[in-house]
């Protein structure tokens, strides 16, 4: 402001000195330094830089605020197009205000290069009286990383008292409301209906059942479960014989192939090792197996089998039709691996002599 105001009072003096001496270049040449200056002022004076506004929404007719009215205030920020503007959330009481309601931020892009960024916030007061909005800072981020903090202005609002000045008269409590009381005859019937009809069909359904029982004559019992008392290993040879015998590579159906496969082995080391396998995944069952007394190589061999199979059931890999039969192969060779060989003792050996053979002549 000091070199402006120096410039403007030696611009003066100049121009006295000019007219007094009447020198008309030096005139014009100063003029034109004046407009250029004026120029740059200009410029610089259109220079975009962030603005907040923070003003009430009109109401119908500008009717005065009344105590608990929905009052909604508007807050604007004009910045260069490409900076952000940001405020946090107020909170449910706000100084002397409630604030029942925000939107988002909403941003529309201006044509002189700024945009305009605008939330509404709704408050409401429940006194009357002079009220001032409390401070609200504004985050501005500019287009080259750097922040500011911008203060939106402060809003004076006046609340008015939805009683009428002077009327300060006392009035009678109006008597409590009679409502009609609907009769209850139609309840009783539709609950006695309800109810007659539902024992209607349950003796009806056990009258049925009964004659359904005497026609019969027994009742019919529920089969037992059948339990396969044969050893896993004989088990799990059967199984690999049916899916062989099922061809499912030859027409295509290499996932439901591998599932049965696994689906086979999991059985078996549910029954040779006693760990639950079919419902878990092959890294759980993997977990499993090293806490129980298996020997690593077994427990690589059937890991090797499991993850092969997981990439044709899950990961929708197509293997070769030998692959897919030689898959069989493998399995068998597991279960062949990890069946425990039972060799005679020395006792049965004595106590069961071979018999003698009778050569006949």
């Amino acid at each position: 402001m000091m070199s402006l105001n120096f410039f403007f009072d030696f611009t003066d003096y100049r121009l006295k000195q000019i007219l007094h001496y009447d020198h008309q270049p030096r005139f014009v040449l100063l003029l034109l330094t004046l407009l250029l200056f004026s120029s740059f002022t200009f410029v610089q004076a259109q220079t975009i830089d962030a603005e907040v506004d923070f003003f009430p929404m009109p109401t119908p007719d500008n009717k005065p605020y009344y105590v608990c009215d929905r009052i909604t205030l508007k807050l604007e920020v004009t910045h260069p197009v490409g900076s952000q503007v940001d405020i946090y959330p107020l909170e449910e009481q706000w100084g002397d205000f409630e604030v029942i309601g925000q939107s988002d931020w909403e941003t529309v892009t201006n044509g002189n290069g700024s945009a305009t960024t605008g939330k509404e916030i709704i408050v409401s007061l429940f006194e009357p009286g002079q009220y001032q909005t409390p401070s609200l800072i504004v985050e501005h981020t500019k287009p080259d990383g750097s922040t500011e903090e911008l203060g939106a202005p402060v809003i004076r609002l006046k609340i008015d008292s939805v009683l009428v000045e002077g009327d300060t008269e006392l009035r009678d409590i109006k008597e409590q409301a009679t409502l009609p009381v609907p009769p209850i005859w139609p309840l009783v019937l539709a609950a006695v209906t309800v109810t007659l009809l539902v024992l209607g069909t349950v003796v009806g359904g056990g009258l049925w059942l009964y004659h359904r029982w005497r026609q019969q004559g027994l009742v019919t019992e529920l089969p037992l479960p059948v339990i396969d008392a044969r050893p896993p290993e004989v088990i799990a040879y059967a199984e690999l014989d049916r899916i062989e015998a099922l061809d499912l590579p030859a027409s295509g159906q290499f996932k439901e192939h591998y599932s049965l496969v696994t689906d086979c082995l999991r059985r078996y080391i549910e029954g040779r090792f006693q760990i639950p396998a079919l419902d878990r995944t092959t890294s759980e069952l993997q977990d499993a197996f090293r806490r129980s007394t298996a020997s690593r190589e077994v427990v690589r061999s059937f890991m090797s089998l499991f993850r092969e199979s997981d990439l044709v059931k899950f990961a929708r890999f197509i293997p070769d039709r030998a692959d897919a039969y030689q898959l069989l192969q493998w399995a068998r060779e597991i279960v062949r691996l990890t069946t425990p060989v039972l060799e005679p003792s020395i006792e049965t050996t004595e106590s069961n002599p071979e018999p003698e053979v009778e050569v006949l002549r």
